[in-house]
C-alpha cells in the first residue's frame, strides 16, 4: 500500500492532492473509505472507495482452524 499513491480532495486547497499515511477504514454504516492527511498542507482527508477495491487493498483475516475431535 505504501507504494500506491491515493488521491483525495483537499477541502482547504480546493484541489485533488495525494493522500499521505492513507489507511482503510470502515464507517458505522458499513461503507469503506481511505483516510489520511493532505501531503502539502496536513489537513485531514477522506475518500470513499468501493468494497471491491477495499477488499484488494486489505489483507484477508486468517481463517480459524476447526477444532479437532478426539475419537
Amino acid at each position: 500500500m505504501a507504494d500506491e499513491v491515493i488521491m483525495g480532495y483537499c477541502v482547504k486547497e480546493k484541489a485533488s492532492k495525494p493522500m499521505k499515511d492513507a489507511k482503510e477504514v470502515t464507517l458505522k454504516n458499513g461503507k469503506h473509505a481511505m483516510q489520511g492527511v493532505c501531503a502539502s498542507c496536513g489537513t485531514k482527508m477522506m475518500k470513499f472507495v468501493s468494497a471491491k477495491k477495499a477488499a484488494t487493498t486489505s489483507t484477508p483475516p486468517s481463517a480459524p482452524t476447526p477444532p479437532t475431535v478426539a475419537a
